[in-house]
């Protein structure tokens, strides 16, 4: 037999049915017969209004407006997960796939090595207009920094920047779609592969 717990929440949702090997229901408790349906039980998640006759449910509906809420609420939690999750795989992404630029050597094009080679150029093209000397150098991945000229590094820059404008683009219409999700089952099936976002020159990562 089962048993139900006669508290529900503040929302209207019953608690899961407790199997229960004795032949009565304890105190607090509604009896469950095993000649009961509990499908609708199930499929409402326990968002239901209930008829008892002696402290046995006879029969179980729906209780939609308490249901629709729930999964209103449910909806506009997951969806916050889900955006924040994305942004955080776009800093992984970013992390874990330097660019290649021509010269065969990939270089790193996270926030905080944006905002270094950003200073770089600046304080490069302060110091030329002021004729002022400045060693312009900069690294590949794992390795030592090298001398550039401004021309090339401001090249990198902006593939740089193209880069990683295409990438924050895709998540960016991927939050959208997750914004205008209507359903659980459409939120979670919006993908997220940043893979499939192609490099510059048309190619994917």
């Amino acid at each position: 037999m089962y048993i139900l717990n006669k508290t529900k929440s503040e929302a209207g949702q019953y608690p899961a049915l407790e199997s229960w090997p004795g032949l009565t229901a304890p105190a607090g408790f509604y009896w469950w017969p095993d000649s009961l349906d509990r499908s609708t039980f199930d499929q409402y998640q326990g968002f239901v209004e209930l008829e008892v006759a002696r402290g046995t449910v006879v029969s179980c509906a729906p209780n939609m407006p308490a249901f629709e809420a729930w999964q209103a609420e449910q909806l506009a939690a997951r969806k916050v997960e889900r955006i924040a999750e994305s942004k955080a795989q776009l800093s992984d992404y970013l992390l874990c796939h330097p660019m290649q630029w021509t010269d065969g050597q990939y270089y790193a094009i996270t926030a905080e090595k944006q905002q270094q080679l950003t200073s770089k150029i600046m304080s490069a093209t302060l110091a030329a207009q002021t004729a002022q000397p400045y060693a312009l150098t900069w690294n590949a991945t794992g390795e030592e920094c090298q001398a550039w000229t401004l021309e090339n590094l401001t090249a990198l820059a902006f593939a740089i920047d193209a880069r990683v404008t295409s990438l924050v683009s895709y998540q960016q219409a991927q939050e959208v779609a997750m914004r205008e999700a209507s359903t659980l089952e459409a939120l979670e099936a919006i993908p997220v592969d940043y893979d499939s976002v192609p490099l510059p020159g048309g190619e994917t990562a």
